[in-house]
């Protein structure tokens, strides 16, 4: 048995090393933003009815992060005044019916926009106790023309539905393109011209701060195609960065009509607080493996279910799905499969009390070689290997040190029977 062992380690190997170079399928957007904004013209000022549009105004609406998970990074939405009504424009909106869980596991998010009552919106914010600040757009006659047009024709039953992206293509970035058209592209080209030096997973992770747990995981299963450095445009996915950037260009101020408590936006502490939880697991574990077999199983077992469990979503997110943000992974190289070895010999040391560790030991020392190999080469090549996990390799390898520096215990010596010979 023991010389298939490293064998089938190395298949499983290969296993990681091939999803590395998957890319998945594409998704067609069924309401592409930038395309469809060029089919009205924001700077047109033929056949205007300025005593009308004199008396419209538009303004840029955002909600401070909630409770719920996919409200921790605020909300956005346009809201158009009119001598008739207040309509606020809501890019945000899904709706968990038959097929959205499908959709959301393999990458296919489709929202859509609806015109609701202003009035209705602030009064559920504030229900909520979010913070809700306005700030009204200088537009021309001619851009608000344009919007109108533009929004009615959006919030068509045909046209209402796009493909949602948190980084590229959601509540904010949408109102961030229309305010592009309204200036004719100079706000899009101001905003590019300065640097954030973040990134968006320095963005997201601020806003995740209020869950480890959360944070650490989401991080682990995003790839590198969200490290790199962003300008403020590109930084306008988030509502609130997105209003503090209009409140620049136009040189105002927007007015807080309601104040909620403090948004729990954190200071990316993501890195020192996963070191600190890999070396406390790294002694709790080594402790227990020397003093208390099946307490250290239990303990064990709870750790690399998790991290199995995430090693598994890892890989199929990154081979079978269109989430992007996801592919060419290194984690994958030492977050995978593997693990299961070791949640296999740490339960078993909760059921046999002779239970040994020896595959477990040999698998974690492959895990480390490769985490350490990953460091190294973030090292030589920095510009190529640009993902930034620090914080995953900061809990990894100490938990998977615990294990690779043990000893192997010997097999116990099997007992044969003696044979009684007769005398002679």
């Amino acid at each position: 048995m023991r010389r298939f062992i490293i064998p089938l380690l190395l298949l499983l190997c290969t296993v990681p090393l091939a999803a590395l170079s998957v890319t998945g399928g594409t998704v067609v957007d069924s309401f592409e933003s930038v395309d469809n904004l060029a089919r009205f013209d924001f700077q047109d000022t033929e056949g205007l009815n300025d005593s009308y549009l004199d008396d419209v105004t538009v303004s840029l609406v955002t909600q401070a992060p909630g409770k719920e998970v996919y409200v921790w990074f605020g909300h956005a939405g346009l809201m158009v005044s009119t001598p008739l009504q207040d309509v606020m424009y809501d890019w945000g909106v899904f709706s968990f019916g038959p097929g959205f869980y499908t959709d959301f596991l393999f990458g296919r998010l489709y929202y859509n926009v609806y015109p609701t009552s202003a009035r209705s919106s602030l009064l559920r914010a504030v229900d909520n106790q979010r913070t809700v600040r306005v700030l009204e757009l200088p537009l021309t006659n001619a851009a608000k023309n344009a919007l109108l047009s533009f929004v009615n024709y959006n919030t068509r039953p045909e046209n209402m539905t796009y493909l949602y992206h948190y980084y590229l293509d959601n509540c904010a970035t949408r109102i961030r393109d229309i305010v592009n058209a309204a200036t004719g592209g100079d706000f899009q080209s101001w905003a590019e011209s300065v640097q954030t030096g973040m990134s968006f997973r320095d963005f997201s992770s601020l806003y995740m701060e209020r869950s480890l747990l959360v944070n650490f995981t989401l991080n682990a299963l995003q790839g590198p195609s969200i490290d790199h450095p962003l300008n403020l445009y590109e930084a306008c996915f988030l509502p609130d960065v997105l209003m503090a950037a209009l409140e620049d260009y136009y040189g105002a101020e927007a007015q807080t009509v309601y104040q909620g408590p403090p948004a729990p936006v954190g200071d990316n502490h993501l890195l020192l607080s996963s070191l600190t939880a890999g070396l406390i697991m790294m002694i709790i574990l080594h402790t227990l493996s020397r003093s208390n077999r099946r307490i250290y199983g239990v303990v064990a077992v709870v750790l690399y279910l998790y991290l199995a469990v995430l090693s598994s979503i890892l890989l199929f997110v990154m081979t079978f799905t269109n989430h992007d943000v996801s592919w060419n992974n290194e984690n994958i190289l030492f977050l995978n499969p593997l693990i299961f070895i070791l949640l296999i010999q740490a339960a078993a040391r909760i059921i046999r009390k002779d239970g040994r560790l020896n595959a477990s030991i040999m698998t974690s020392r492959i895990l480390l070689s490769l985490a350490l190999a990953d460091l190294v080469l973030k090292g030589l090549w920095p510009t190529v290997f640009i993902q930034d996990n620090f914080p995953l390799l900061a809990f990894l390898i100490p938990v998977y040190l615990s294990l690779a520096i043990q000893q192997k215990e010997k097999t116990p010596p099997r007992h044969r029977k003696q044979k009684h010979r007769r005398p002679c």
